[in-house]
């Protein structure tokens, strides 16, 4: 008995005359070439544009004067030092209250992020009632202070909305003005957890992988959309950055459903190839039981009577027409799976390169908030 793999084909040969004809079965073999279908966005986490609308804060309040009007790549925003900002944090009236440290200065990027990685502001949940966007921005400014880093409290109005959103901002030394958005998308009542769950393509359970936090650089402009990007993936704080960055993820969609596609294609056509194997090795086990029966038949005599001869002769060529029909078969089983196989190297080559760009894209899809219509900052 000898297996098929791969197109190892064991040829049969049958000999008609007194010699015993010889077949060998090919085993059957089932190709698990089925690769694992990925996904274009592992969680889709919104930053909670319903979340403000429950924070109790009066647009009045939010924004004060005497400010000094500065312009910047973020277009014309105010700048105000030594101020405390009138943000409320709750409906109860307790507002943001900044702690600067006169000993602090300005990073550079490797030293913000590193900073960020560090602070868990971010893996709070936010709380409607206590713990806003305001009281999120508040804590990373007053801890980013604490730890020698200068920080500001960010407040961002929106047009067409009462609400507006509270971040931070940092001046690097090597990039210029950096936003972060540490606000979480965990409500209370919900303990910190990986928003990060993938299927393993083993068990089809989920399992839980790496956390992902709420650090993002958020890019702030006035008179465009409010949009933020993970700091695991965010390489710059300019927001031609941020629409090069949407326009690769859009991308990095088209052609991931581009690949699950032809993979779905690919994985019917190892289904029916499987199915066409089977068949084959059902056949072969019929065709080598009827060559059994013949060498048994014959029984090893090297010469027959008439009618003998003539019906082992038709017998003989009957086995070997249905031989030829078999080979034809096994060529067509060939063709097929080198074919599958040159396909295979194909799909393997194109998930890499999907992979890849899944790195530079990172696992959550922050969606944008509404467009900005004033910056205040509060050094």
């Amino acid at each position: 008995m000898v297996e098929w793999s791969y197109g190892d084909i064991i040829a049969t040969f049958l000999h008609v005359g007194g010699q015993r004809h010889r077949s060998n079965v090919l085993s059957r073999t089932v190709l698990f070439l089925v690769l694992v279908v990925l996904v274009a966005s592992s969680a889709v986490t919104p930053l909670g544009c319903d979340f403000f609308a429950d924070v109790a804060e009066s647009t009045s309040e939010l924004f004060g004067d005497g400010g000094q009007e500065v312009e910047g790549y973020s277009g014309a925003y105010v700048i105000y030092h030594d101020r405390q900002p009138r943000h409320l944090k709750s409906p109860s009236g307790e507002s943001a209250q900044l702690v600067n440290n006169e000993e602090s200065t300005d990073p550079t990027w490797l030293e913000l992020m590193t900073f960020l990685g560090l602070d868990t502001t971010d893996e709070k949940p936010y709380v409607v009632d206590s713990y806003s966007c305001v009281a999120f921005a508040e804590e990373l400014h007053n801890n980013a202070e604490a730890a020698g880093i200068k920080a500001a409290f960010v407040g961002v109005q929106f047009e067409d909305r009462d609400i507006g959103h509270a971040l931070n901002a940092f001046q690097t030394t090597d990039r210029g003005l950096v936003f972060i958005d540490c606000t979480s998308s965990i409500r209370s009542g919900l303990t910190y957890r990986p928003m990060l769950e993938l299927d393993t393509g083993e068990t089809g359970e989920a399992v839980e992988v790496q956390a992902v936090g709420a650090d993002k650089v958020a890019y702030v402009e006035i008179g465009e959309e409010y949009g933020v990007i993970s700091i695991e993936v965010a390489t710059s704080p300019e927001y031609s950055f941020y629409q090069n960055y949407l326009a690769e993820r859009e991308q990095f969609v088209l052609d991931v459903e581009a690949f699950n596609r032809d993979l779905d294609i690919y994985n019917q056509r190892v289904d029916v190839y499987n199915q066409e194997v089977d068949a084959y090795n059902q056949t072969m086990e019929t065709y080598e039981q009827e060559v059994a029966e013949y060498n048994e038949a014959i029984g090893g005599r090297t010469g027959l009577p008439e009618p003998e001869y003539s019906q082992f002769q038709e017998w003989a060529a009957e086995l070997e027409a249905n031989l030829i029909t078999l080979m034809g078969i096994k060529a067509e089983l060939e063709s097929e799976q080198w074919e599958l196989m040159s396909i295979l190297v194909g799909l393997n080559e194109r998930q890499l390169e999907l992979e890849a760009a899944s790195d530079e894209i990172g696992d959550v899809n922050w969606r944008p908030l509404a467009v900005v219509e004033s910056i205040k900052v509060y050094w």
